[in-house]
């Protein structure tokens, strides 16, 4: 995974992480939708393309970067309820 892949997954966690902090509508938590935003996308991208699954172009590196910081987000945010309760 070069750069240009490493700042895409960067960037389409950022907007996630952005989208999920105005669906919560909690102003603390910002950065840490931001950060777990970015680490989903990266993370979900570096496991793709150390596998080999698919190919290094920008639609398919924009797609795995949206369901990483989807995915990891949903998680973080259901851990959160169920620790509110």
């Amino acid at each position: 995974m070069n750069a240009e892949n490493y700042i895409l997954a960067t960037v389409a966690g950022f907007v996630v992480g952005w989208i999920a902090n105005v669906m919560s509508k909690s102003r603390f938590s910002f950065p840490i939708n931001l950060f777990v935003g970015i680490f989903g996308a990266v993370l979900l991208n570096f496991f793709v393309q150390s596998t080999d699954m698919l190919d290094e172009g920008f639609v398919s590196i924009l797609l795995v970067s949206l369901v990483g910081s989807t995915v990891l987000l949903a998680l973080f945010h259901l851990t959160r309820l169920t620790e509110k309760r």
